[in-house]
């Protein structure tokens, strides 16, 4: 079975009780990991829920979200993320639905059955901490709020609460590139072409390789531009950077509104997880938004993972 690692904050919520996920390699015994958080991350990143560290998943595989039907019953949806290895529902393409407990989600030879069944020896609630212990975990986790907010969601720093709207951009001004003649322009022209393709092939890997596939086909535009030569070997290289550039904006703009779900819900571990992957998105540590989702970060109660035998 591979290292498979659970996150779960033990408190329950008003989505229903806790619920089981069942991991497992084909013909192996499944092993049970509960959670009662409303979203749950499949992954082999460390920002996973559910840790799965299997060559066969992706660092975001899939997402399980569980919400409350008409009559009050827990209902379970799945939303798969675009991976190397596809999800697969009872042998199907998976896609953004319903699933049920026994449905089986399977990634590559890694079986997950969701099961709603909880061992009442793992299960936790805020009654377990000591009193002093709870006090000051409401309270940092009411200042990581609190900070979260003036940071995403207002307060008197304009530019802080613009990094939650729509209008915030990820590619300001590109800067400028030179080159002393032809010879070198069409050389650093060709070496920023392959470096872009090289990001552009590890996205699945790393999203910030989007932002950085961007940045090096805007160099090569340029290189090229200033060569004076049409170059057809990278005749493709700007509708490459549109592409790249289009897509690494959309990644930004779900995960903020991600982010600002969790903001709203005042889900301190889930505006972790949420910021985490924004800091993936946005690799660069000197651009403005970074800057301060990365002062956000410090600001957040630091999570404690536990492994399998633990």
């Amino acid at each position: 079975m591979p290292a498979t690692t659970p996150s779960s904050t033990g408190e329950v919520t008003a989505s229903g009780k806790p619920f089981v996920l069942l991991v497992s390699l084909v013909g192996g015994k499944p092993i049970p990991y509960p959670f009662d958080q409303p979203r749950v991350l499949v992954g082999r990143g460390l920002d996973a829920d559910l840790r799965i560290e299997h060559a066969g998943v992706s660092r975001w595989q899939f997402l399980v979200e569980r919400g409350l039907g008409s009559a009050g019953e827990p209902r379970f949806r799945i939303t798969p993320y675009e991976a190397t290895n596809p999800t697969y529902v009872n042998d199907r393409p998976a896609v953004e639905g319903t699933i049920v407990p026994g449905d089986v989600v399977a990634v590559a030879d890694v079986r997950v059955v969701l099961e709603r069944k909880i061992d009442k020896r793992v299960k936790r609630n805020k009654q377990d901490l000591p009193p002093a212990r709870m006090i000051l975990l409401t309270a940092v986790v009411a200042m990581a709020l609190l900070v979260g907010y003036l940071f995403f969601g207002g307060g008197e720093d304009e530019s802080a609460g613009e990094l939650a709207t729509a209008q915030t951009k990820l590619f300001g001004a590109m800067l400028e590139v030179r080159c002393a003649n032809p010879v070198e322009c069409d050389t650093r022209a060709h070496d920023a072409y392959a470096r872009a393709k090289k990001f552009l092939a590890q996205v699945g890997a790393d999203p910030g390789n989007l932002y950085r596939a961007t940045l090096e086909f805007d160099k090569a535009s340029r290189f090229r531009d200033q060569s004076g030569r049409p170059l057809p070997d990278m005749a493709d290289v700007s509708a490459l950077e549109d592409q790249a550039r289009a897509r690494a904006e959309a990644e930004f703009a779900d995960a903020k509104f991600r982010l600002q779900r969790a903001l709203a819900a005042g889900d301190a571990r889930r505006c972790a997880v949420e910021a985490a992957a924004l800091a993936h998105i946005v690799p660069d540590e000197s651009h403005p938004y970074r800057v301060k989702l990365d002062a956000y970060r410090r600001s957040l109660p630091k999570p404690k993972q536990k492994g399998i035998g633990e």
